[in-house]
């Protein structure tokens, strides 16, 4: 998944040369550890991690007192293709963060001009290695910067050891410093070189680098493709069990979706719905919500004002607290979500009971 939008009013800016320009002390990551945090629904030891993606909504959610997040992700930065850096860290949300005692990761992604690039990846990897590294390494220095969390997607098959490879070497760069590396890498129930998506991320290969592994156990179907759940709890626990057999169950983060897929059947094309807006979806199509028994999710039909008939799958309250309680039962460390601002208040007492559970 990816955010956008760059304040660049209120954060501190990285220039096309990867230098920080304005660079206000070393980083507070220190051991990497997230501790607690106390939310409207109670206290969890389990990590919550969600993801800014750089709006206003999205930052109301990540600065609420009332969120349940114990750490933020800001999905801010770009990598180029001679290892330099682009985009802002919003300082104001980092100093919010600070006050609640809540961790925050820079995300650094390979997010090109409409997508995530192969080619840009590589370049940022492999030609330019040694900028990239010394790039990062110097932007997790920022004063309240727990440390990265790197989301290089897309990635072509035969970049499976360079990213290996690379993320080794960050991770000496990052630990030398004392700050901490997450990495987002895409759900899987076993390593196969057929689902070129996947293939490129070697879990137990990267498993000793990484502090933090936040599988992203969603979109599991997307338009494009044929309409189905958003992450069925089926493929959900195959993928998460074959992680715990690659990666240390503490460090695996699973994802949870704040959204569902509105897939126009007629046309063959579809949209993103976000957590909040489907009960008005539902209301203004006369819809009835049915249940998927076999991947324990939602979804409805309904016919457009052009004749055109739609499937939407999405989450809700039963469907979040069910799948978030797979990090108490498989021991993970905990979960996060993609993205805070497509939520209400509902999402995170689904999610505090399942983590409760």
């Amino acid at each position: 998944m990816k955010g956008n939008g760059i304040d660049m009013k209120q954060g501190l800016f990285v220039a096309a040369s990867g230098l920080l320009l304005v660079l206000a002390g070393c980083g507070s990551g220190g051991s990497g550890n997230i501790g607690t945090s106390s939310g409207s629904g109670g206290t969890t030891t389990k990590t919550v991690l969600g993801y800014y993606t750089g709006d206003a909504t999205s930052a109301a959610s990540a600065t609420s007192a009332s969120v349940p997040v114990t750490a933020v992700s800001m999905d801010v930065i770009d990598v180029n293709a001679d290892g330099s850096l682009a985009g802002a860290l919003p300082v104001s949300l980092m100093d919010s963060e600070t006050s609640l005692k809540r961790a925050s990761y820079a995300v650094i992604s390979n997010f090109g001009a409409t997508d995530f690039d192969p080619a840009l990846a590589h370049s940022a990897m492999v030609t330019n290695r040694a900028a990239t590294i010394s790039s990062i390494a110097m932007l997790a220095q920022t004063q309240g910067l727990a440390g990265v969390n790197i989301d290089f997607e897309g990635l072509d098959v035969t970049d499976r050891d360079n990213y290996t490879t690379f993320i080794t070497d960050l991770a000496q760069a990052l630990h030398a410093e004392g700050s901490t590396l997450m990495l987002s890498v895409p759900a899987k129930s076993a390593d196969d070189p057929n689902d070129t998506w996947a293939w490129p991320y070697d879990y137990q290969a990267l498993a000793p680098q990484a502090d933090l592994i936040q599988v992203m156990t969603y979109d599991e179907n997307v338009p494009g493709g044929a309409p189905g759940p958003v992450d069925g709890s089926d493929w959900m626990q195959a993928c998460l069990k074959y992680a715990a057999t690659q990666i240390p169950a503490d460090k695996i983060l699973l994802g949870l979706p704040a959204y569902g897929y509105d897939y126009d059947t007629t046309a063959g094309t579809g949209t993103s719905v976000a957590w909040k807006d489907i009960p008005a979806l539902l209301q203004s199509t006369g819809a009835t919500a049915q249940w998927d028994g076999t991947s324990n999710s939602p979804f409805f039909d309904y016919t457009d004002s052009k004749g055109d008939t739609h499937e939407v799958w999405y989450e809700d309250t039963k469907s979040i607290q069910l799948k978030s309680s797979y990090a108490v039962s498989l021991d993970l460390k905990g979960v996060s979500m993609w993205a805070l601002g497509d939520e209400d208040a509902s999402f995170w007492t689904s999610v505090e009971t399942g983590l409760t559970q």
